[in-house]
């Protein structure tokens, strides 16, 4: 679970940093610098080893009162 958290979170803040280059985006909202820079290689890992962490979590259907708050 710490896996997938850590994997899905540094990337979707360097994401947000991506998209938030885009032209009409920073007409709109400006543009947002990223607080964490990995190399491409820890990226990766990190995405990698975030798929099985998130297919063992659906697959195995247990229930983490943090994650599944929002299904209250």
């Amino acid at each position: 679970m710490l896996l997938l958290v850590v994997g899905v979170g540094l990337n979707l803040v360097q994401l947000a940093e991506l998209l938030s280059r885009v032209p009409p985006v920073v007409q709109r909202l400006g543009t947002f610098e990223s607080p964490v820079h990995l190399p491409i290689w820890l990226n990766v890992a990190l995405g990698l080893g975030a798929v099985p962490a998130g297919m063992e979590r659906a697959l195995r259907l247990r229930h983490f009162p943090l994650l599944d708050a929002a299904g209250r």
